[in-house]
């Protein structure tokens, strides 16, 4: 390889960002998405989260899995253990118009929905499928800091 030694180009070291991921996510197809996406993932046991980006911790969950941990009880701890980090958020895979069915109740899964929000503080964001989930993260990682969105007027 041959750098232009004359060229006002300045090289800079390739410095994507390394995106955490929990090794109990290797199945997923998000990491796959993210590594076509250009990140560096490095799986690790995620003691809490399942994808650490930018200090932001990711719990994903598809709607058959937060229902099972909504019956079960687990994702009470999960989402306790979620708030520590100061910036949170829990994405839930899988929305379409029969998220509903099953076997939890829709006013209920509503119900849960709304205690996460305004009880547990914890934003959610509302997936179609693994690749939106990874879109998501993508932006995440790819946000600046300097850059601030606001929708005032």
């Amino acid at each position: 390889m041959f750098f232009d030694i004359f060229s006002k180009k300045a090289y800079k070291e390739d410095k994507k960002e390394i995106i955490l991921v929990d090794n109990r996510e290797k199945n997923s197809l998000v990491a796959s998405y993210l590594i076509k996406e250009g990140f560096k993932i490095d799986f690790k046991q995620l003691p809490v989260a399942d994808y650490i980006v930018k200090g932001t911790a990711i719990e994903r969950k598809t709607i058959s899995d937060l229902k099972s941990s909504i019956i079960n009880k687990r994702i009470i701890s999960q989402l306790t253990e979620l708030k520590q980090f100061p910036k949170h958020i829990l994405i839930i895979e899988g929305i379409s118009k029969n998220m509903y069915e099953g076997i939890i109740h829709e006013n209920a899964f509503r119900g849960f929905l709304l205690s996460v929000a305004f009880d547990f503080n914890i934003p959610l964001i509302l997936t179609q499928n693994e690749e939106d989930t990874a879109k998501y993260i993508s932006v995440l990682a790819r946000k600046d800091k300097k850059q601030e969105i606001s929708f005032r007027a």
